[in-house]
């Protein structure tokens, strides 16, 4: 309320001080707000007979007379109010709506009050409307002042259900009304936690905070810059895209379809798995079958629009046919991928020839097929171009299968003289190349790139030198990003040191000045080193590459807004023996060996707290004394881990582990498994499809769903 403020009253006015009213406010409140109309009438032309009781006479006139008088007339009501859900310790500031439900218009330069009432406690009003209200009009109002001399309520710490009141001519200026018992309205007030998209609900009358297409960015524990300032950056990311899928044939995922037959299943493609349980011990993850006839290009355009979300440049594409007999549609699936990111645009495809399985027999059959690929390719919006016009073409593996130098000249020169095309060059080493590869291919090749190796950084400058003995040779260094490697069909796995390998290659790249980076890979599901979402190593790679990503391109390790675990183990030590795989099959480290049996937490915090992972009865924690990127480790054991962040003695964030370690094994699993606290596995899938917030993806005993 404004002090010193004249009353308006029909024949006279006077001066009441900002006590005496705020007084008699709570007086009629407690006396009157639930009487009926005759009650609440004599009452409230009694306070005002009080309140004027500085010399004005308006009210002299005998009571019945005056209600006569009421026939036609204005009457104020309350259409709605907001807001009426409110996080724990809330500030808000509430609003209504008022309309004139009468015949006749309100006097002008008489305040319109408005008061705001919680379990029946007054907590702000608005005292500043003076305007007429036309029969049938509306105006909102919001809260200017209140008891406390502040507009703006706090809700209390707790969740719990309240009661909202806003009462409209709360205290009586405007007696003429032809009806006084409708002027408040309630409303249940409910304080609850703020929605977040980790809740995988869609709250009340949400439309976008849980359930948009955008909503990936508010699950990373920062906040992301725009794709196209990624997009833009002088920075390019590309990941490597094998022909995995998320859908083979478009079957049910949860019974028959190809991933679940014939590459999880231990007897799968006729048994040729058998041997070491199944080629694959996760997949990505699925979803249900699609109606649409072009459910491949559909796939497709999801998968870009994952990729491009985290700041992905676009696809080297795996290529080694143009036929998809006997290779399970194989072309098909390469040129969807091309078609989706054409018609998406913003997206770059870079035809990548995988030289360890290209091979029609002679080498000048292996050239015409890749001018053949090319050929079918080169008109095609979303194949890279230099400045210059040339088009980048990858070459895996180079020197498979006794190729030269001089092979790779004669396809350049061909694409330029049969296809019109000029190639720009990138052959991709395996591991990061020798320096005779490096000699060899200096005159062919416009710029180098490795395959790179699934263990962690240990040493600064790693890349750096990389990219000064490219610049030796007159080429610029692409730098390949992985996060691990295990292959049960071929035997072998690189130790990752679960999330370790990711994290310290990104940082690595990052201090060391790098340019351009190839990630390895987006969804070879075979070798297991994809950071696509998939059903074993989940969302974790992925929403920690974003983060990189970003800092990659801009320049600035992105601020944490939000506390977030990312948790990672395998589900048995890697010593344990088998029950029924021979020793002659197990996988055998390759790589950074030893082998490591860990269970690890990496906390990307806001500010410094306690990390703690628990198994069985057993805790271990470490006090973290900064925010950031911070991890420990300890031993796995039998049972299903638990983790949380701690402050001051009072936890944070906690959640359950997914993925249960076991004892006992009929077959060897060395994939690291992952999650987060950010994206929570869903107890059921046809819930959430049923609530209508994300498109189900599903997976026999893990049900997920990838948002659309």
């Amino acid at each position: 309320m404004q002090p010193a403020r004249p009353w308006n009253a029909p024949s006279s006015s006077c001066w009441c001080d900002r006590r005496r009213r705020d007084s008699e406010r709570s007086l009629w409140m407690q006396t009157a707000i639930h009487n009926s109309k005759s009650a609440w009438k004599v009452l409230s032309l009694g306070l005002l007979a009080a309140w004027m009781g500085c010399g004005g006479d308006a009210l002299q006139e005998p009571l019945a007379s005056r209600q006569e008088a009421l026939v036609d007339g204005y009457n104020l009501v309350v259409m709605g109010v907001s807001p009426t859900t409110v996080a724990p310790r809330g500030a808000v500031t509430f609003s209504a709506t008022i309309k004139n439900a009468g015949n006749v218009a309100t006097p002008a330069g008489i305040i319109h009050g408005l008061s705001f009432w919680v379990d029946g406690t007054q907590v702000s009003w608005s005292d500043t409307h003076t305007s007429s209200l036309p029969p049938g009009a509306s105006v909102t109002l919001t809260a200017n002042s209140g008891p406390a001399g502040t507009k703006v309520w706090t809700a209390p710490d707790t969740a719990g259900a309240h009661t909202l009141l806003a009462h409209v001519d709360d205290i009586n200026r405007l007696p003429a009304e032809t009806n006084e018992s409708d002027n408040p309205y309630s409303v249940p007030l409910s304080v609850t936690p703020a929605a977040t998209c980790s809740d995988r609900v869609r709250n009340g009358t949400e439309t976008g905070v849980d359930c948009g297409p955008d909503c990936g960015p508010c699950e990373w524990p920062f906040t992301a810059v725009p794709r196209a300032t990624l997009r833009t950056s002088a920075k390019r990311v590309y990941a490597h895209w094998h022909y995995y899928p998320v859908s083979l044939d478009n079957a049910n995922p949860t019974s028959n379809d190809y991933y679940e037959r014939n590459y999880i299943a231990v007897n799968g493609e006729g048994g040729s798995h058998a041997a070491y349980g199944g080629m694959m011990r996760e997949r990505p993850l699925p979803r249900l079958p699609r109606a649409e006839t072009d459910w491949r290009l559909r796939d497709a355009k999801d998968e870009i629009e994952l990729a491009a979300r985290i700041g992905i440049d676009g696809f080297y594409l795996n290529l080694w046919t143009d036929s998809d007999v006997n290779n399970g549609a194989v072309w098909t699936r390469a040129k969807t991928i091309v078609d989706a990111a054409s018609q998406a645009g913003g997206f770059d495809i870079v035809p990548n020839f995988d030289m360890t399985i290209l091979g029609t027999g002679s080498q000048a059959g292996d050239q015409d097929l890749m001018i053949r690929i090319l050929g079918q390719l080169k008109s095609q919006a979303a194949l890279l171009r230099r400045p210059d016009g040339k088009y980048v073409v990858g070459l895996f593996n180079p020197p498979a299968q006794g190729r030269t130098a001089p092979f790779y000249a004669t396809v350049k020169q061909r694409a330029s003289t049969e296809l019109g095309m000029s190639l720009y060059l990138v052959p991709v080493f395996l591991g990061t190349g020798s320096t005779a590869l490096f000699e060899e291919y200096r005159n062919v090749g416009d710029a180098y790139a490795g395959w790179g190796t699934a263990v962690p950084v240990t040493a600064a400058g790693y890349s750096g030198s990389l990219k000064t003995k490219a610049a030796g040779y007159g080429k610029s260094w692409i730098h390949p990003m992985s996060s691990q490697d295990y292959r049960p069909k071929d035997k072998a796995f690189w130790e990752a040191r679960n999330s370790q390998t990711l994290r310290s290659i990104w940082e690595n790249v990052i201090a060391d000045g790098l340019d351009e980076v190839q990630i390895i890979t987006w969804n070879d599901q075979h070798e297991h080193h994809n950071i696509r979402p998939s059903t074993g190593k989940q969302w974790p790679a992925y929403d920690m590459t974003a983060y990189y990503i970003q800092w990659f391109k801009t320049g600035t390790r992105p601020a944490l807004e939000r506390d977030v675990l990312y948790y990672s183990h395998r589900i048995h030590s890697q010593s344990l023996v088998p029950t029924t795989q021979t020793s002659a099959n197990l996988a055998v480290c390759r790589a950074g060996c030893p082998a490591t049996n860990d269970v690890e937490l990496v906390g990307f915090l806001t500010s410094a707290g306690r990390l703690e992972i628990t198994q069985g009865t057993t805790t271990y924690g470490e006090d973290k004394t900064a925010g950031g990127v911070q991890v420990i480790r300890t031993a796995l054991a039998v049972g299903t881990p638990a983790f949380r962040l701690k402050r001051s003695g009072a936890t944070v964030v906690q959640l359950q582990g997914m993925h249960p370690i076991v004892g006992s094994i009929a077959y060897q699993d060395l994939l690291y498994r992952a999650g987060s606290s950010a994206r929570a596995a869903l107890p059921s899938c046809a819930a959430s499809c049923a609530n209508g917030e994300a498109r189900c993806r599903l997976c026999p005993g893990e049900p997920m769903w990838l948002k659309r």
